[in-house]
């Protein structure tokens, strides 16, 4: 959407003119907050289940969810100032309504739906973001740790990252069949990691002779395996519970991969998990590593480095972990044995191939 500050500032004087743009720029930054505000605070009344095809309006909308009218009100002027819902006029009755669009994301059924995302931010996020200055002091205990949120926390936002996965699957199918790939060869997925395991599961779209093995914590396995029936891919992907540091790995996989895993790790954890997966290959085998990579060759001017940047905040104030630089991939690589071949932009992520050396 556009910016929500008027930055025609032409009225300016000369000499105030550089210092009060500034100011404007950096006042937008600080009311950021109120776009997570305004839309958490619907969800957690019920807003986008509430809301469908047909106008309703805010008085009908504060009968039916037990909330005061002016505060709906309020609320749904808010989310349409932030395009989230339309707004009619009728006979001069307003009257909002969810896009079809939305739908899918913002209730909690989607497939592709953020709600785990904000009960992840309700449970963790608001709280470690207003603590961040402890943890740049050093004081607050998640500085370079592995991350520490909960498995209540860690399944919240694994159902709440979902909406990444596509696009990335599809530029990393496309590098596996640049790199010889055919889709009826017969190969075999290691997930590690795995979360829901959309992933892996898509990748079995991609390649419908492949099969996946998906590893996590007790409480995500069963998340994975009910969500590889929802995809259609069930009986080719399978999930189980190992501890992926304590426990083998298995080997003679085509393809291991990591999807937003090494950013949650300390530098001596992801030389470990580098070592283990160079273990698990198959001759001819292929490393993918899906994360927040920073290409420190580039500068820090590119949309994808500036968002890694940024995301290594979040890391800092939610319980640890980083977005680490191409040079230490390729170190942690190299020591395993590993080489880079490629690494590809997707939307807020790289991926970063790497093949025996």
């Amino acid at each position: 959407m556009t910016s929500l500050v008027d930055m025609d500032l032409v009225s300016a004087s000369g000499a105030d003119h550089g210092v009060v743009r500034a100011a404007h720029r950096m006042y937008e930054h600080l009311i950021g907050i109120w776009a997570p505000g305004v839309i958490e605070a619907a969800f957690d009344l019920g807003v986008f289940v509430a809301l469908g095809d047909q106008p309703v309006t805010a008085a009908q909308l504060a009968d039916e969810l037990d909330t005061n009218p002016r505060g709906m009100r309020v609320l749904l002027d808010a989310l349409y100032a932030y395009e989230i819902l339309d707004r009619t006029v009728t006979d001069g009755a307003v009257g909002y309504t969810l896009p079809s669009d939305l739908r899918e994301c913002l209730r909690p059924d989607g497939l592709y739906s953020l709600a785990g995302k904000m009960r992840y931010d309700r449970m963790r996020a608001w709280d470690a973001w207003r603590n961040l200055a402890d943890e740049v002091r050093g004081t607050g205990g998640a500085t370079q740790q592995h991350n520490q949120i909960s498995d209540v926390q860690y399944e919240s936002l694994a159902r709440g990252i979902n909406f990444w996965a596509p696009p990335i699957v599809s530029a990393l199918a496309g590098a596996l069949r640049e790199h010889g790939w055919t889709p009826y060869q017969a190969t075999k997925l290691l997930d590690v990691g795995c979360g829901t395991g959309l992933y892996s599961q898509l990748m079995l779209r991609e390649f419908p002779a492949m099969s996946g093995l998906g590893i996590d914590v007790p409480r995500i396995v069963p998340i994975a395996r009910s969500q590889s029936e929802r995809v259609g891919v069930e009986a080719r992907f399978d999930a189980v519970v190992r501890d992926f540091w304590e426990q083998d790995w298995g080997s003679g996989f085509d393809l291991v991969l990591f999807a937003n895993i090494f950013h949650l790790q300390t530098p001596e954890a992801a030389q470990d998990l580098s070592l283990k997966a160079s273990k698990s290959l198959a001759d001819g085998g292929v490393v993918a590593i899906i994360d927040q990579i920073i290409d420190d060759g580039t500068g820090p001017g590119t949309t994808q480095d500036r968002f890694f940047r940024l995301f290594a905040a979040s890391m800092l104030a939610t319980g640890g972990g980083d977005a680490y630089t191409l040079s230490e991939y390729d170190q942690w690589l190299n020591t395993a044995g590993l080489r880079r071949i490629r690494l590809i932009d997707t939307p807020m992520h790289r991926i970063l191939l790497a093949v025996r050396a």
